[in-house]
This record gives C-alpha cells, structure tokens and sequence, in this order.
C-alpha cells in the first residue's frame, strides 16, 4: 500500500458563545480536512487546526506547507509512520498544525487497514474517558452560571479560564466553587496570565478552594518559575505551552517542573510525537493530559482515541464541534 494522493479542504465553524482566554477572544476557528488517499482503495482522514498563539502557523501556511509535502510523501507506505515524520521533519522543522493533520490520517488508513479502531490499533482496550468542560472569562456570576448548566448536563469537572489580574480570578473560582458545591472537580487555566509571585500568591486562595490542577500560570519559556510554583504550591501544576516536543518533555522532566503535562496533536505534529512525550512523562513520572485548540469534531475524537490507549493520560480536555 502507497500514499497515491493527499487532498486538502478547508471547512471554518463558529462557536456558540466566543472563548475568551487570557492573551485572546476566540469566536470561530478555520480547520483543513485532510483526505490521504492509498492505491488500496483506504482513504485515511485527519484535520489540521493551526492556532497562530500557539502553533505559529496559520491556514494559509498549513495548505501552502502541505500541498509541498504531499510531493515528497506521495508513493510512501502510510503506515510506515515514522518514514513519513521523517520526511515531513526533514522539509520543514515546525509547522506541527499540518504534521498532525497528515499523521492523523497516516494512523486512519493503518487501523482501518487492521480492522479496528483507533484505540486498539494503538493498544487500548477500553474506548470510555472522561472529560472536563472548559469555561471562558467572564464576570464571576456569569462563569459560575455557565459552570452550574454544565453540571445540569452531567459535567463532573469543570476547567476554567483564567489570566488576569489575581484578585478578580479569586473572586471567579469561589462564585463558581460556590455554586456548583464541593463534589464538582474544578481545573484552572492561566494561559501564561500570571507571574511567578502571583501565581504562589492565588494558588494558596485555589488550595483552599479545592482547585486540583493549574495550568500553564507563566511564559512558556519560563521553565523556572514553572519550577519554582510547583516547589511553593500545594496544588498541581500542568505544562501545556511549554510542551510542545519530546525536547520539552524531556527538559521539564529532568527540571522536575511540573507534575502534569498537556499534549495536544497540533501542538506537538501528531500521535507519532505525542505516545512518546507520554513515554518521557511516563518515565519521569509525570502524568499526562490531552487538550485541544478548538478543532472539529474529527480531531477531538482521535484525541479521545489517543487518551482511551495511553495509560498516562488521565486528565482529558476535548471538546466536539460539528464541522
């Protein structure tokens, strides 16, 4: 079996309600669906979502990027997934968002080849996981509102949005402590909103309101403050744009810098990377968790895949949307 074909389409959904996060307001996104096509007659399907912040690419240079691999990965097995990193690595050293759009579908047409699903072709047996729900800044009473209706629809952990200035990000988490009661897990996200001071500062106010993870609180080349938060908090803290290779990995690892990290397939180019940043974390002893940027309902789902396989992750942070 050989790539005969990779076709590239763009699809753009808006969300419900716009995110706001702590450096953006996010109020839809644009994707590329990726169609991998084998002279087998397997077509495999992935998603490519760049997201500028974090990924540093955008749209226009995921379909330039990809329409220049699909030259060079054409005539190649697409199961042999590690020669078609190869390949991709060798032609561009970042542009992950496309990367993971062409992985993705590589990791389709191989398990639809083996005639299983995803999680099993990557080695899992039990395909049920449990995810949070993420809820975006606003005024405190209108995020413990949105908390308590996701919690109606069955919601047991809630993520939250954070970022701004710590006094007001206080008063969020207890309006929604307050509101959803002492049973719901709650999961902050910074987004690299605070720094080293303030983020020891609030994590005493988290603690004591029963917040169990923090994410992301500093820069996320500030590897050391990360360092320092986790030797000053009694709370979790979780790496998310500091991770973005197993380089990262492997130096927050060796830096003891964080007990969580969160991967994320366009962050890090795909599955092929992310089973072995899980492998460097697993190793340290770092749990994992895997997220999203906002993709579409095709990504999240093979995130779901992912995290239904791998025994470190145990925090999940995915969202459908219908593209």
């Amino acid at each position: 079996m050989v790539i005969q074909d990779i076709l590239f389409e763009v699809k753009k959904f808006r969300f419900e309600e716009p995110m706001k996060i702590a450096f953006a307001t996010i109020v839809d996104m644009e994707t590329c669906i990726i169609k991998v096509i084998t002279d087998e007659g397997i077509t495999g399907y992935g998603e490519a979502a760049p997201f500028p912040y974090v990924t540093g690419d955008n749209l226009e240079t995921v379909v330039s990027v990809g329409k220049d691999l699909r030259k060079s990965l054409i005539g190649i097995d697409p199961r042999s997934i590690g020669a078609i990193h190869r390949v991709m690595d060798s032609m561009y050293a970042g542009n992950t968002a496309i990367k993971a759009g062409i992985d993705i579908a590589c990791y389709d047409i191989a398990s639809k080849s083996a005639g299983v699903p995803l999680y099993k072709y990557l080695g899992g047996n039990d395909p049920h996981i449990l995810s949070d729900v993420t809820i975006g800044i606003d005024e405190p009473e209108r995020m413990a509102e949105s908390a308590m209706s996701w919690v109606r629809k069955g919601f047991s952990i809630i993520k939250v949005k954070l970022g701004e200035d710590i006094e007001t990000d206080a008063a969020r988490i207890r309006a929604i402590r307050e509101a959803v009661g002492d049973e719901i897990s709650i999961r902050i996200d910074a987004n690299q909103g605070w720094s080293v001071r303030d983020t020891v500062r609030i994590s005493r106010v988290l603690d004591e309101l029963g917040v169990e993870l923090i994410e992301q609180p500093v820069q996320a080349c500030d590897f050391e403050g990360l360092a320092e938060i986790r030797r000053r908090s009694d709370v979790v803290i979780a790496a998310d744009e500091s991770c973005h290779s197993i380089y990262d990995a492997s130096r927050l690892a060796a830096m003891r810098a964080v007990d969580v990290v969160n991967i994320k397939l366009m962050k890090c180019g795909g599955i092929y990377n992310a089973i072995k940043i899980s492998a460097i974390c697993e190793a340290a002893g770092i749990r994992c968790m895997i997220g999203c940027m906002g993709e579409s309902t095709l990504a999240n789902l093979v995130g779901m895949h992912f995290a239904a396989a791998t025994d470190n992750i145990r925090d999940v942070d995915l969202i459908l949307y219908i593209y």
